[in-house]
């Protein structure tokens, strides 16, 4: 599903701000106040409000992005104790809907943090916004401070699609193993499947599951009769 700004963790993407270069705009030669600043930017932010995001970790040179450690200690919920990372084949994702309006970078980390600046734009131009928007679409939704680099991120962005069909791209689930619900739901639905490989990488069940090992299906409904629902 794709994800509103709002659920951001970043602060900068959570809060796009902007700079103007000049204290009014001009137009057909004349200079408009900072009113019509002050409307522009309004529409500007309502604008990229209706843009939503997709984030997936691209693999790094010395190991495969499901194994990052620090995304597993960033994101994995209660304190590092259960999580869930989804491997995807990308030449596999199904395409959008003709039509659809998707953009879809790696995301560039650089040292600029400061505010999106705003010039030459004719805000009492029809649509204005949503040109703006467009034609600084980089700026805007691809581009981190060098802080989040560990991230390795490549995104997709749209406010035409609310979901990516990844059903023919999972290759392998990956689970930190201490939170049983979250294990049982995952074997539930890979069980469920044709073939997705799934591996505990730690917890309470241990024992029984090699933690460096790829369940296949076929082992998982094995394994499925020793465990109690």
């Amino acid at each position: 599903m794709f994800s509103e700004w709002t659920n951001c963790n970043d602060v900068y993407e959570r809060e796009k701000t902007y700079k103007y270069t000049q204290m009014s705009l001009e137009y057909n030669g004349k200079r408009y106040p900072l009113g019509v600043l002050r409307q522009f930017s309004t529409k500007v932010f309502e604008e990229v409000e209706r843009y939503h995001q997709l984030s997936f970790c691209l693999d790094y040179e010395d190991i495969k992005g499901y194994a990052s450690p620090s995304m597993w200690g960033h994101y994995a919920r209660d304190y590092q104790r259960s999580g869930v990372c989804i491997e995807l084949e990308s030449t596999k994702v199904i395409p959008f809907p003709n039509g659809a309006t998707v953009y879809e970078e790696k995301v560039d980390y650089n040292n600029i943090l400061a505010p999106i600046h705003v010039c030459g734009v004719d805000a009492e131009k029809e649509n204005a916004e949503q040109e703006f928007v467009i034609n600084n679409r980089m700026q805007l939704f691809f581009q981190k401070h060098p802080h989040w680099e560990v991230e390795n991120e490549y995104r997709y962005v749209s406010k035409d699609c609310k979901y990516l069909d990844i059903s023919d791209a999972v290759m392998c689930i990956y689970v930190l193993g201490e939170d049983d619900i979250t294990l049982q739901s995952v074997k539930r639905i890979v069980m469920d499947t044709k073939k997705i490989s799934y591996v505990n990488v730690g917890g309470s069940e241990s024992r029984n599951l090699n933690p460096m090992n790829l369940y296949e299906v076929e082992e998982l409904q094995e394994e499925m009769k020793y465990i109690r629902i």
